[in-house]
């Protein structure tokens, strides 16, 4: 729905509902969210916020990413 929401407007996406990792906060990410919100989450584990920061962090790392906006909506879909 993000992506289909982000190809739909032109106002910034916040991701939300699932995430639970960093891996899902990147799949918001690609898919157009502008931001993401952490919830239940922060139930399981109160650090969460944290480990997603780190993960993000290492992703962009890994991957040459200067901003992390630059991941809003660089899904590539052929």
């Amino acid at each position: 729905m993000v992506w289909q929401t982000y190809k739909a407007v032109k106002i910034p996406v916040i991701g939300l509902g699932g995430i639970m990792n960093a891996t899902d906060a990147i799949e918001f990410l690609l898919a157009g969210a502008s931001a993401i919100q952490v919830g239940t989450a922060n139930f399981i584990d109160p650090a969460i916020t944290m480990k997603i920061i780190d993960g993000l962090e290492e992703y962009c790392q890994r991957l040459g990413v200067k901003r992390i906006s630059e991941l809003t909506g660089a899904l590539q879909v052929d």
